[in-house]
């Protein structure tokens, strides 16, 4: 993804810390499962031009989310991290349409090198599919 040298800091925190964090940067007052922050944005995205960013991700919902669709929690995480790392190097799925699709194709892409396999990924695909039929 052109990012070689590139560097982020990976933090891994509860619901009551996400949720904080969901009110404090994006104005949402509840938990979220990965929420990242770019550095190569904004005002300072000068000072340190090989940090990507922050991926934040909260065990508590990784964990729900492992246990409500029988997955390994390994695969719960990675894709958690992929998709905060796709953030931080441009993509948007909230953007909808053929962006989400891009990030979807993209996430599914790196699992697959990763190692896992599409069965413990249903419950992402099929949430992505619903996300994109709201839009």
């Amino acid at each position: 993804m052109g990012c070689i040298d590139a560097e982020l800091s990976i933090a891994i925190v509860d619901d009551d810390e996400m949720t904080s964090l969901n009110r404090q940067y994006r104005g949402r007052d509840y938990t979220t499962d990965v929420l990242a922050f770019s550095m190569t944005e904004g005002e300072f995205s000068d000072i340190e031009p090989d940090m990507l960013g922050d991926v934040v991700i909260s065990a508590s919902t990784a964990d729900l989310i492992r246990r409500q669709n029988n997955v390994p929690l390994s695969a719960v995480l990675d894709l958690l991290l992929v998709h905060g790392i796709l953030h931080l190097v441009g993509y948007d799925h909230e953007r909808g349409g053929e962006q989400a699709q891009l990030m979807e194709k993209k996430t599914l892409e790196i699992m697959k090198l990763l190692g896992h396999r599409q069965t413990n990924l249903n419950w992402f695909l099929s949430n992505s599919a619903q996300a994109l039929n709201r839009q």
